[in-house]
């Protein structure tokens, strides 16, 4: 299936792409020059891959099997980070260190966002946990652009089994050359980057040799194991680097080969301007390159693109910092054949950002007292912004500390970059340190949401999975029973026992089908059946909608918390006294959010079965109380059509309704007449031609059980039938109010950790919040932890400190 943007469907994603349309733009270009036809493709690729970021917001990191993690989904565009309003749905997935999902939930979208929660269960081991979540629409680009963190559990009800053998130390040593590759014969920065097992950079010295064993070049690394050297290959001549490492030991590790013709690229950072060098040697045929060009966008936004002639083999290009968009750049130089030969990244601190100071009524509150928060949401000129918020307010400890990076860290640098980035909060100081440090990562990455060989060869992207725009979609094939192949062109029917959530579909030339569901919320069970004329030999396959592909990046290695005995012992008492008490109320869901509406509307006839004389059989029933449906029996088969209520009075349908009961379609009229009527509470009529989907039916019969669950109905053995999970249902946060001296003399103890979660503050146009909460029953130090995002995509993430005595 290709789906492209012009094809998406809300009103605001209309209005994000129209920005795409324009901000590209560059007018001042004319003709078929090479660098316009490099920015043309760029952007016609740019309009048909519209892309989703997610950032989750988790009331905290740690946890214990037992309790209840919250959290918060902001969805943006990947290109200005403001909210997009394309998906409906989220899906979230806690992994464990094989990749397997140990709790998957679908989390409801609107406007940008959604919020859910997850019990964490007594069946999980201790051990570091990946969360990730991702939209259907984001599964077309894989996921290495889902949104990822860790976080740890704890089961303070296992024993965990601790290895007692030595762990040897492994370290992850690679060289990156800038722009790409070495040359013989030219100067090139090349950036290293050298992690522990954990995934930490490392500390180390080294030596650069050659195959003379002769010493080049000392280098060190500088902040989070990374670093860079200049340095200029000659030919027929290998390197290698000599590494000391923190436990004593050495580690040899070859460098990239240098190839004898290319390209070499140089971005030398300056107070306005960036100076980006590039450097060529001649071609097999001894041909020097006279012409390169400089291509440069953020994020999907072109920012400039360049021409420079290659003189005595060098060519320069000056680029001011003002032009660039905050975050990361890509900055690629390509020859006068439209090839790419180098690419770097660049990093921009973000200038324009969202402002959001916290302030508490006290510093220091006792136990069971009112805390008042205020919130300010301003700009850089200290004006008032609208924003939406969550905030967090736990409990600081040895095993909880406040998270050091939020929203801004991700969006900006994080999510446009492979793996796990350490610290990326480090990075948005403004200081010499941090913009070297920003160099060295950007030299040591290289990440696109493209590739370049579809790009310039202008090829559309196909897509298979398309976007959730009006609700969950549940995708599968028809299959025929008899000869296990897809079937086209046939009828499927997708319903859930006890309500009208009925679907129709009809199967495309490979057999595959569609269900849109709206508002589908909760796990209920769900019935699956196809029909083609009289034949039932058809079965459906629903997919997985969750992805069964998964990044490369790794969990940290898990260590239990030795040192904290007494503070994992509190918060396992204070977790399972929580249980005990207030169980059933952290637990509850919200099942008003569930839709009991019927897809038709109100029925011509209805009639309350107990308000009648009860007849033994359905036939009975049917001829006697119904007087729109004709029972007719043909061929030694029963058939009900009903009255057609249009211009001619007294006209029968040709063919049988749509009869449900309980919600599921029955095709076999004799199976409605032999079924009991003392099982059947309702039973309803629609005397017209109705049109649903792709179908049309000759009325509808729709008949209700008393407990809606079918009553021993026998189905169809093609029937498909499932435990389906729909949209989580909403659990409301437990706050407890202390306000009467009842309610603080309460004996039932209070040992919450996490005091308030709000996932849906919205400051309003004078950039202003409070809310008001209450302490616990523990001591100790508290923080209040808040991620903002405003409609233009300014971040900000703020925290205030207070302690319980």
């Amino acid at each position: 299936m290709t789906i492209y943007l012009k094809d998406l469907c809300t009103n605001s994603t209309k209005k994000v792409v129209m920005c795409l349309l324009l901000v590209a733009a560059i007018s001042k270009l004319t003709g078929q020059s090479i660098e316009t036809s490099i920015v043309q493709s760029f952007d016609a690729a740019r309009k048909n891959a519209l892309q989703e970021k997610m950032f989750v917001h988790t009331d905290k990191d740690f946890y214990l099997a037992g309790e209840i993690c919250w959290f918060k989904i902001y969805t943006v565009d990947a290109f200005f980070h403001q909210p997009l309003d394309l998906s409906t749905v989220a899906y979230a997935e806690l992994l464990d260190k094989n990749n397997q999902p140990v709790i998957q939930a679908k989390i409801s979208l609107k406007s940008g966002g959604g919020d859910g929660s997850v019990y964490i269960p007594f069946t999980l081991n201790s051990g570091y946990y990946k969360l990730r979540a991702y939209s259907k629409w984001m599964k077309n680009f894989g996921p290495d652009y889902y949104f990822e963190k860790a976080i740890r559990i704890i089961n303070t009800q296992q024993i965990p089994i601790l290895s007692k053998a030595p762990v040897t130390p492994l370290y992850d040593i690679q060289f990156f050359p800038e722009g790409g590759n070495l040359v013989n014969g030219i100067q090139s920065k090349v950036a290293f980057k050298v992690l522990d097992q954990k995934g930490i950079g490392t500390s180390c010295t080294g030596i650069l040799v050659n195959d003379h064993n002769d010493t080049l070049q000392k280098f060190e690394t500088t902040k989070f194991g990374m670093g860079n050297f200049m340095f200029t290959p000659v030919a027929r001549m290998h390197y290698s680097a000599i590494i000391n490492l923190p436990d004593g030991k050495k580690v040899v590790k070859d460098l990239p080969v240098a190839y004898n013709n290319g390209y070499v690229m140089h971005l030398e950072p300056g107070s306005e301007k960036l100076t980006i060098t590039v450097q060529a040697t001649a071609n097999e045929n001894g041909q020097q390159p006279a012409i390169v060009y400089l291509f440069v966008h953020t994020r999907g936004s072109v920012k400039t693109a360049l021409t420079a002639n290659v003189s005595n083999g060098i060519a320069s290009f000056s680029v001011s910092k003002s032009l660039l968009g905050d975050g990361i750049s890509h900055f690629t130089v390509f020859n006068n054949k439209r090839l790419p030969v180098c690419e770097r990244l660049y990093f921009k601190n973000p200038a324009e950002k969202l402002v959001v100071k916290m302030t508490t009524d006290e510093k220091v509150y006792g136990f069971r007292k009112k805390i008042t928060i205020g919130i300010n949401a301003n700009g850089n000129d200290a004006k008032p912004l609208e924003a939406d918020m969550s905030m967090a307010v736990y409990k600081v400890d040895s095993l909880q500390s406040p998270a050091a990076s939020g929203i801004g860290e991700y969006l900006w640098l994080s999510s446009d970059l492979p793996g796990n980035i350490e610290s990326p909060e480090y990075y948005f100081n403004n200081t010499n340190d941090a913009a070297k440090a920003a160099d060295n990562l950007m030299l040591t990455n290289g990440w696109r949401r493209f590739r370049w060989e579809d790009i310039l060869k202008d090829k559309k992207p196909m897509f298979t999975y398309e976007p959730e725009c009006n609700g969950h979609v549940i995708t599968g094939k028809v299959i025929n029973s008899l000869t296990n192949s897809p079937a086209p062109g046939v009828d499927a029917y997708f319903s859930v026992p006890g309500t009208t959530r009925f679907r129709t579909a009809v199967s495309d030339p490979e057999g595959r089908l569609r269900f849109e569901i709206k508002n589908f919320v909760g796990t209920p069970g769900i019935i699956l059946q196809a029909k083609s004329g009289n034949a039932t030999t058809y079965q459906v396959q629903i997919d997985n909608p969750f992805d069964s592909s998964y990044s490369p990046g790794k969990l940290p290695l898990f260590e239990m918390p030795v040192k904290a005995p007494l503070t994992l012992q509190d918060q396992n008492t204070g977790m399972q006294v929580l249980n005990i008490y207030h169980g059933d109320t952290i637990r509850k869901l919200d099942v008003t959010m569930v839709d009991t509406s019927k897809f038709f509307g109100y029925p011509n006839q209805f009639f309350l079965l107990d308000n009648y004389v009860r007849f033994a059989t359905m036939e009975e029933v049917l001829r006697e109380y119904v007087s729109t449906v004709n029972v007719r029996r043909r061929g030694g088969k029963y058939h009900l059509p009903v009255f057609n209520d249009g211009e001619v009075f007294g006209e029968i349908f040709d063919n049988d309704p749509l009869v449900l009961l309980d919600g599921v379609p029955v095709f076999d009229m004799d199976k409605i007449i032999q079924y009991d009527p003392l099982k059947v509470r309702t039973l309803e009529s629609v005397t017209r031609k109705y049109f649903y989907g792709h179908q049309a039916f000759d009325g509808i019969v729709n008949l209700k059980t008393y407990h809606g669950n079918l009553e021993g109905f026998e189905l169809d053995p093609t029937a498909t039938v499932l435990d389906y999970e729909g949209l989580q249902l909403q659990r409301e946060f437990y706050s407890p109010v202390y306000e009467t001296p009842e309610q603080i003399s309460s004996h039932l103890p209070d040992f919450r950790n996490v005091l308030n979660w709000l996932p849906n503050i919205k400051t309003g146009k004078s950039g202003k919040y409070q809310t008001v909460f209450y302490s616990a029953d523990l001591p100790g130090k508290y923080v209040a932890v808040v991620q903002a995002l405003t409609a233009d995509g300014k971040t900000a993430s703020s925290q205030v400190f207070f302690e319980i005595k």
